[in-house]
Order: structure tokens, then C-alpha cells, then sequence
């Protein structure tokens, strides 16, 4: 699991918003703010709940045998003790936090969502699934209402907005109203909670209604452009188009709402690790020990094999002239998060005759070329050159790994030619990593 987050302050004195990150979980909370001019039992202040109730979840959570609402209950219960010597927790006037957190378990992505935080999945080809707690939408209709009638940020509007929140806590976490991760445990029982394989999910974004308001609010990004955005650009992109929003529409006349600026939290998730670049040095060493080229987690497609002249730089790498016939094979290793590499196996022609297989284009069956050609002539490998090239993405490079035209990114390219005990190069390997592959090595140190 792999996730990046931001979080800033909207309007309010302070950020309630928080989140917190484990190598298995992401928790993400939105404390209720509180008109200043209604009363507050507790002492602390919502900021202070929230970062409490947040320590709490992610520690329960890294537990794989409590469950998560289990560890919602709990973690209620353990902020109660935090304070209930000092503050008045039986008022309905206390710090309330919606919640949504997500928990990588064996092959399983559980998740949980209390109140209106939004939990946004990718599910690859089954499409992108949102999860949310609508609850608080369908109470106190009359006065949600009114306090959506603008101009924000004026007197007439802040008692507005006052009288729905005064409204909203008498309903509050009780049969017919909604619920809210306050001070009663049983709130916990009254989540959304799932569980997907993760083999399903290839993306995730928890987010709190200010960062959200882009697709649910404004309308301005469907859930795919969201998801777009924060993987290409991170979740500080994200809610600084908010914030251009909201500056765009000062007095909600637009984009109705209760602020003209809500904090915003979000948390941007790559489910699995992404399988990095093998060079085809590795991937004639894997397929030595395993059989397979394959990392876990990766396969192959689009295999064609054809016979070109050719190009000056693979002439000079296969040591024959240029416009001289080869072979060239290539295929498309992919990952759940799309494409590893473009791949592209340059053969001298001679050994179409010895191994016609070559010409095939399907993948090999009975080894990798390599393996084929040193059964058909004897002419085994025992040197390897390889070599690793940073360089920005040409228009060819964008079209292989199936990228916009407009796309700029750097790609890493690795390149290997195998010689035989004569010198002579048997094949020449080309990949173009896909934009943010990393490679990886592995040396023992002794």
C-alpha cells in the first residue's frame, strides 16, 4: 500500500480534519465544527478529538483480528476515558467526527464509513465505486435547506447555518436520525463497513467533504478525473483546485453551501506494489529458475513477431549493417496498475531457420528465445551487456505504452545484448519502462 496525503484548513480557526497512515491502513476524519455561538461540552475542543480518536483507530486497526468496528467501539470508548473527568460527555454538545478508514488484511481490502466522508475505488474494469454515509442529508431537510441560501459569510447566513446545527445535534446519533463517531460507542455498530479482494482494487482516495466537493458539490470533476488528478499530480493538487473553486465563487452563489471554505483532507492509495522494471538480463535469469519471465503479479500481451530491416542502432548492437533483416519480437508486460514495459527482442535472421518458433507471433511456449536458440545451435550465452538510459518520452514512446500524445514524462530505458563465447551477439533486448516504474536490485554484502 502506498499513500500520499494533504490536509489544510479551510475558513475555521483551526484544521479538524485529520488523517493518519500505517503500512496497512489509512483512518481519515472530519471533525464537526460547531458555531461559536452554540455551547460546547467538552473542554478539549474538536481538533484535540479528532487527532485522539485518529491515534486510537490506526493503532487498533493494526491489529488484523479486531475488526473495524470493533475498533471504531473501542477507540470511542478509549477517547471517553481521555476526558470524562474534565468534560460533560452527556450533552448532546460534544466533538463528533465523521470517519472513513480503509485496512489491507491477507488478500483482503476492508472498509469502513461513518457520515458523510467519501471512499472512492477503482476497481479497473468493473469501474469506480464510491462509498458514503448519506444519512445527515435526510435529516433536518428544512433547515439544510435554508442554510444553503446564500450569500455565505454573512450574519443572516452564519444563524442559518446555527439553527441547522442546533437541529442536526438532537438528531444525532439516535434511531431515525444519523450517526457520527461522538461519545457513544453503539455509533459504531450503525457504519458502512465492506470488504473487496484486493486483487480487485487498483486505486483508492478517502476524502473529506472538503475535498470532495469538486465531484459531489461543484460538478466540476467526475470520480475518474479525481482519481486522475491525485495520481498524477498528488492531493495537494487536488485541494488547491478546490481552493481555486471556492475563490471562484465567493458567496456560493454558484456552488451553494455552508462555508465558503471547508478544511479538505485527502488520501490517495495505490493498492499492491507496483512490479518494477526487469531488465532482460533479469527476465533471462527468472526464466532460467522459474520458467517465466514474469514477476509475480505481472503477464504479457500483444506478442508479435516480424522480420524488418534494421534500424542503425540495432544494427550496430546485433554487430550487422544496417537495412540487413532481423527478427524483432515484442510484447507488453502489465501489472494491475497498468503498464511495467514495452519490450522488444532484436535476433539475428539466421536463427529463424533453427528456431522457427521465432517467427511466431504468440509467446514462446518452451523457454524464452534465448533458451530455444542454445537447444537448436549449442550457442549458449556467457556475457551480457546492459546498459540503463534516463531520457523523456518521444511520441513513438507514448503510442508502445499506450499514453496520451500530449503526455510529457521522463522513462527509463534498459537495453542488454547476449554474446556467446565467440562474441557473437545472439539477441538484443530493448524495454521502455513505463513512466514512475522504478527498478530494483538486490546484492549481497559480505
Amino acid at each position: 500500500m502506498q499513500v500520499s496525503v494533504a490536509s489544510t484548513q479551510g475558513m475555521g480557526a483551526a484544521n479538524e480534519d485529520t488523517v493518519h497512515v500505517s503500512p496497512t491502513g489509512v483512518v481519515v476524519l472530519d471533525g464537526l465544527s460547531a458555531p461559536r455561538d452554540l455551547p460546547m461540552g467538552c473542554i478539549h475542543g474538536t481538533p484535540w478529538f479528532v487527532r485522539q480518536l485518529g491515534t486510537c483507530l490506526i493503532n487498533l486497526i493494526g491489529d488484523n483480528t479486531v475488526r473495524l468496528r470493533e475498533a471504531l467501539r473501542t477507540a470511542i470508548a478509549e477517547v471517553n476515558d481521555l476526558h470524562r473527568d474534565t468534560c460533560a460527555l452527556d450533552q448532546e454538545a460534544v466533538p463528533a467526527s465523521t470517519v472513513v478508514m480503509i485496512r489491507e488484511r491477507d488478500d483482503v481490502l476492508e472498509y469502513l464509513v461513518l457520515s458523510d466522508n467519501v471512499l472512492v475505488l477503482d476497481l479497473g474494469d468493473d469501474g469506480i465505486q464510491t462509498v458514503t454515509d448519506k444519512r445527515v442529508e435526510e435529516v433536518a431537510g428544512h433547515e439544510m435547506r435554508a442554510a444553503l441560501q446564500g450569500p455565505t459569510g454573512t450574519p443572516e447566513h452564519a444563524a442559518r447555518v446555527s439553527a441547522l446545527v442546533t437541529v442536526q445535534r438532537r438528531l444525532r446519533n439516535r434511531p431515525g436520525g444519523y450517526w457520527v463517531a461522538a461519545t457513544n460507542p453503539a455509533a459504531a455498530d450503525e457504519a458502512i463497513t465492506g470488504a473487496l479482494n484486493l486483487s480487485k482494487v487498483r486505486q483508492a482516495a478517502l476524502l473529506t467533504d472538503g475535498a470532495s466537493r469538486l465531484v459531489d458539490s461543484f460538478g466540476a470533476l467526475s470520480w475518474a478525473q479525481l482519481l486522475d488528478l491525485l495520481r498524477t499530480e498528488g492531493p495537494a493538487a487536488l485541494i488547491t483546485r478546490t481552493r481555486e473553486a471556492e475563490l471562484a465563487d465567493p458567496a456560493g452563489e454558484r456552488w451553494p453551501r455552508f462555508k465558503r471554505s471547508d478544511d479538505a483532507t485527502a488520501a490517495y492509495v495505490r493498492i499492491g506494489q507496483p512490479v518494477s522494471l526487469s531488465s532482460g538480463a533479469q527476465r533471462a535469469e527468472r526464466g532460467k529458475r522459474t520458467g517465466s519471465s514474469w514477476c509475480a503479479g505481472e503477464r504479457s500481451d500483444g506478442h508479435t513477431a516480424t522480420i524488418i530491416p534494421a534500424p542503425r542502432e540495432v544494427a550496430r548492437a546485433l554487430g550487422v549493417e544496417p537495412g540487413d533483416e532481423v527478427i524483432r519480437r515484442s510484447r507488453v508486460y502489465r501489472d494491475r496498475h497498468g503498464i511495467v514495459a514495452y519490450s522488444t527482442s532484436w535476433i539475428p535472421i539466421k536463427f529463424g531457420e533453427a528456431v522457427p518458433e521465432l517467427l511466431h507471433s504468440e509467446r514462446l511456449k518452451e523457454g524464452l528465445s534465448l533458451d530455444l536458440i542454445e537447444q537448436a545451435t549449442g550457442r549458449r550465452v556467457v556475457t551480457r551487456e546492459d546498459e540503463e538510459t534516463a531520457r523523456m518520452a518521444t511520441t513513438q514512446d507514448l503510442q508502445l505504452l499506450e499514453l496520451e500524445a500530449d503526455t510529457v514524462a521522463a522513462i527509463l530505458v534498459l537495453t542488454a545484448r547476449f554474446l556467446d563465447a565467440d562474441g557473437q551477439v545472439l539477441e538484443y533486448g530493448v524495454d521502455l519502462g513505463a513512466p514512475g516504474r522504478t527498478r530494483r536490485t538486490t546484492s549481497d554484502v559480505r
